[in-house]
């Protein structure tokens, strides 16, 4: 692999490539030193449980057989694996499920990462659940999506008359969790214990992203060995191009160029989703954070403002010559880095050099990359709003057309609403539009024409993610970083509604509970959010929001 850097690349990440040799940092990220980050001990403790990525191919290639083995014994007896699983449990294997697409003779993946009704109405729809095997995926084993999913489709298999509904199961969690309890209890065919010294985002290479991918035909070999290769010719020093990427990262950072901007052909753009959740969850903190923009329109000639830093997947597909022809426009005046990308199975050394450039990342902004202390306050607020509503309670505000945060009262209005949210966009800001709605092409194409307005007539970075899958990945950025959002936050009415077994309220309560809560979250941090509610039906009430853009 290599990665071409232009001169104003060069000159940005020099100081820090210095820093990271003098700091040994290659040395000392093997030997699982903390220091590299921090010394206070609140830190140390996690930093010490959060290194085992750093080989985990080699561990991970020692399970390959019991891996392929399992996905042998199963594959004729199933015609879809359906993944649930939330952020670091779900990401990796998108990525893989779209890139290497559908295996001949092998189950469908379909991995379900929301508590969107419509949208988990719609992947019960393509399912026969006596034939489908479900992975719950889920570091803690506590996270609300996958649970609330799993009580879901448990109950589906039961009313199959499935003789043993557990056998229609797997578990992927860490070792002494409910989910193992739990996997043991209901009798799940199959139980993956991963490594326990490896975060959610971290995890791409471990069971999390290697079992779902294995189960849907695809050859994992490969992609840990070039995983294996990479790594090695790193910690040998034959290769430092990811302390060279990670300086670029942290240096564009403290020099106010903090809008890492991802081009890559349309092939592969779902690992933009990847790298977003790794670098926002990783550096958003602190009062800083480095804002990770995956999936914005191209645009040549483009009078982009002067915080970004760009970097081309150079993966060689039909769609990449598009995204070519813009590069010389944009090295005339922006740092860019062009990541050579040879093969599908390459993604596995494109897996560990983001992880190391993050880490590496992390070291020069001095922060703790393997935390992620402001996830918790959304969390705990939807748990709240849920208790309320299960005791007959519902809150005002969960379907109030807007809502605004304090400090933009008087200030938006939704008949001025895209003047209005151009009249709050100050230098180095970004701009962030959520939506809690089904992913569907109509819903997704108005979004993007959304984004696209938002960022023509801003020129600021735009962001762009589902709920609640974001909250696992740029959540983090939203509220730990210094307060350069201005985020739109949009809910819905259900199209359809879904029950969850054995709860006081349903999917379409728990993602409009989720909505609101990052809603108040983001509003006691002092951020500027707007919040959305859409009636049904919801692609008309979308388009007819469009037009106030």
């Amino acid at each position: 692999m290599y990665i071409k850097f232009n001169n104003k690349a060069e000159e940005l990440l020099q100081k820090g490539v210095k820093e990271l040799t003098e700091k040994d940092f290659t040395a000392k990220l093997y030997q699982h030193q903390a220091n590299l980050w921090k010394t206070e001990e609140e830190h140390t403790k996690i930093i010490n449980n959060s290194l085992g990525w750093t080989e985990v191919y080699d561990w991970t290639l020692e399970h390959l057989k019991e891996i392929q083995d399992f996905a042998l014994s199963v594959k004729d007896s199933y015609k879809h694996v359906v993944l649930m699983g939330m952020g670091g449990s779900s990401l990796a294997p998108e990525v893989l499920r779209v890139l290497f697409g559908k295996k001949e003779n092998w189950p469908t993946l379909i991995v379900l990462d929301s508590t969107n009704p419509d949208w988990v109405a719609k992947v019960r729809a393509q399912i026969n659940p006596a034939k489908t095997l479900f992975i719950f995926a889920s570091k803690s084993g506590g996270t609300v999506e996958p649970s609330s999913q799993f009580a879901y489709f448990y109950e589906e298999v039961s009313a199959a008359k499935v003789d043993e509904p557990g056998d229609n199961f797997i578990a992927i969690t860490d070792p002494g969790t409910g989910l193992e309890t739990l996997a043991k209890e209901k009798k799940f065919r199959k139980i993956f214990l991963n490594k326990a010294d490896i975060g959610g985002r971290f995890s791409a290479l471990s069971f999390f992203g290697m079992v779902p991918a294995a189960l849907s035909g695809i050859d994992i070999e490969p992609i840990l060995k070039k995983a294996k290769a990479f790594g090695d010719s790193f910690k040998n020093h034959t290769t430092r191009t990811p302390l060279e990427l990670g300086a670029l990262m942290g240096e564009g950072f403290l020099n106010k160029k903090d809008k890492l901007t991802l081009l890559m052909p349309k092939e592969i753009d779902t690992f933009g989703l990847w790298v977003e959740q790794l670098v926002a969850e990783s550096t958003g903190k602190e009062n800083c954070g480095v804002v990770p923009v995956a999936g914005e329109g191209l645009h040549k000639n483009f009078d982009y403002q002067e915080d970004r830093i760009f970097v081309h997947i150079n993966f060689n597909s039909e769609d990449n010559s598009k995204v070519k022809e813009i590069i010389p426009s944009l090295e005339n005046k922006h740092p860019v880095a062009q990541v050579e990308m040879t093969e599908l199975n390459a993604i596995g050394e494109q897996f560990l050099l983001w992880e190391i450039a993050t880490a590496a990342c992390g070291a020069i902004m001095k922060i703790n990359p393997f935390d992620q202390p402001n996830v918790q306050a959304a969390k705990t607020l939807a748990k709240g709003i849920l208790e309320e509503l299960s005791k007959g309670n519902k809150d005002p505000q969960a379907e109030a057309e807007l809502l605004l945060s304090d400090n933009l009262e008087g200030k938006v209005a939704l008949e001025n609403l895209g003047k209005d949210i151009l009249s709050l966009v100050k230098p180095n800001d970004y701009i962030a539009l959520l939506a809690y709605l089904n992913e569907t092409e109509e819903i997704d194409a108005t979004l993007k024409d959304i984004r696209e307005k938002l960022l023509t007539s801003s020129k600021a970075a735009v962001l762009f993610g589902y709920g609640p899958r974001y909250l696992h990945s740029t959540g983090q950025l939203h509220k730990g970083d210094g307060g350069k959002g201005i985020f739109v936050i949009l809910s819905a009415q259900p199209e359809e509604e879904v029950s969850i077994p054995k709860q006081a309220y349903t999917f379409g309560d728990l993602v409009s509970a989720q909505a609101l809560a990052d809603f108040k979250a983001l509003a006691q941090k002092g951020r500027r959010v707007i919040k959305i509610h859409l009636k049904k039906p919801v692609l008309e009430s979308l388009n007819n929001l469009n037009k106030k853009f």
